[in-house]
């Protein structure tokens, strides 16, 4: 950790140029450990599982899980576990043998980070993952290169679903902190050529430098966008309020944060083309990607994803994970936080055998409670006809009261705040304290990520 910060501000002292030039390095050591020796081969065998019948499907998953329990034995942590529950994952059928285990929190893997990796592994042979976590609740691990490869295919499967294909030059908007945030002049930017690349930071985004940013977008040469919706969103609010010329693109594609209808619908506006997601984790105990028709399909052949419901709010459903491809850190039955909302016809035209979730609805602490201790979700919707927000956040300090951040645009005005507060009384009700506090920007998390609700 210690030699990776030393990294990154050796990195942030250097001249633009050099910046440039350390990004395109780390790019190509990126790009040969993702897609070199195997790759191909991992690609062909996602794309063929891609068109399983549903017997081939379910005689994969069952493989999957028994290589997968066998790993697990073992590590000390589930040798204990299967132990005290009188289980044995050799003789067992595979899923019979999860459904004995209990739901796993994040904080009981972090706990037991050393007991959980496969002590049979190389580390040398590993590659190190960190998840980023919301409130400083990260975690870090190791992964086989073989789940490495295989991530990157099935969201290469994905993409590929809808036109692209991998070399195509794409805009990136994310957390990744490339631009020292002491810059104050553009450019706003640095190129991984061998990753065919264009990094834009998103912490100096505003409407004094989003021309710059059309501008950059403009003279590249990018086919498509890809990283948060919130701050792709932003970039399209900017766009149409200064009337911005932005390129034509194929695709916006979005991932680490929940792609709100509100957003969707502003970035559709401002690049003439559609915005679609994908959901996954840094754990991978969970894939589900949209396919062409708008649905978003569980990657089946992935991991093994489980929907349990949620208590007191019908209609929603946590998603618990085993992610069967990596060997060197089994999770079984991990609860990764997020809850869906779940369609009870999988039927989808496009032929996907995929279960089919109909709404990411984001963490499951992002809810406000209100006074009689109801569990208010998918706020976002009081946004919809907000054209004169730029961006907003609901903060929740105590039951009953309520702030909510906005980022006012060009022709925000008090009779935006009377719609505002009008639309949270329908849907929190009289009781709340709701007030509204204008402010320059939005707060990210440590990663970069947006926030929509927050209860502190």
């Amino acid at each position: 950790m210690g030699r990776s910060m030393n990294l990154e501000s050796l990195y942030l002292r250097l001249p633009v140029t050099l910046q440039n030039l350390a990004v395109g390095v780390e790019g190509r050591r990126v790009e040969k450990r993702r897609y070199g020796n195997g790759y191909d081969q991992v690609q062909t065998a996602v794309l063929t599982r891609d068109h399983f019948s549903y017997d081939q499907l379910q005689t994969y998953r069952i493989e999957r899980l028994r290589l997968h329990l066998a790993a697990a034995s073992r590590t000390r942590y589930w040798q204990r576990r299967f132990s005290d529950l009188g289980i044995d994952p050799g003789r067992s059928d595979p899923f019979e043998a999860l459904d004995k285990l209990p739901i796993v929190a994040k904080d009981e893997v972090r706990a037991h980070r050393q007991d959980i990796s496969d002590p049979a592994l190389n580390a040398h042979d590993l590659i190190s993952v960190h998840t980023s976590g919301t409130t400083g609740s990260g975690l870090i691990f190791f992964q086989t290169r073989e789940m490495e490869q295989v991530t990157w295919a099935t969201w290469w499967r994905y993409r590929q679903s809808h036109g692209l294909r991998k070399g195509e030059w794409c805009a990136y908007f994310g957390g990744r902190s490339v631009v020292p945030l002491s810059q104050t002049t553009s450019p706003y930017w640095r190129w991984n050529r061998p990753g065919h690349q264009l990094f834009f930071s998103g912490y100096h985004l505003s409407a004094s430098t989003a021309s710059e940013y059309a501008k950059a977008l403009s003279n590249s040469h990018i086919t498509w966008i890809h990283g948060y919706p919130s701050m792709i969103a932003l970039l399209a609010t900017l766009a149409i309020e200064q009337r911005l010329q932005l390129p034509k693109i194929k695709v916006v594609t979005t991932g680490a944060e929940s792609l709100l209808p509100s957003q969707k619908s502003i970035i559709a506006e401002a690049f003439g083309v559609p915005a679609i997601q994908h959901y996954g984790q840094a754990e991978g105990v969970a894939n589900i990607s949209e396919c062409p028709n708008g649905k978003m399909h569980v990657d089946e052949d992935y991991s093994g994803v489980e929907f349990v419901p949620v208590a007191d709010n019908p209609g929603l459903f946590r998603v618990i994970g085993t992610n069967w491809h990596n060997q060197a850190f089994p999770l079984l039955r991990y609860d990764t936080g997020d809850v869906v909302v779940i369609e009870p016809d999988s039927v989808c035209t496009c032929g996907r055998l995929g279960r089919v979730v109909s709404v990411i609805d984001g963490r499951a602490e992002d809810y406000i409670v209100l006074q009689n201790g109801a569990k208010i979700g998918r706020l976002d919707h009081v946004f919809k006809d907000m054209v004169n927000i730029r961006e907003a956040q609901i903060v929740q300090y105590k039951e009953g009261r309520i702030v909510v951040r906005v980022v006012p645009g060009q022709r925000y005005s008090l009779a935006d705040e009377k719609a505002l507060l009008k639309e949270l009384e329908k849907r929190l009700g009289r009781d709340s304290q709701t007030s509204i506090k204008c402010v320059d920007s939005i707060p990210r998390t440590k990663s970069g990520k947006f926030r929509l609700v927050i209860r502190e």
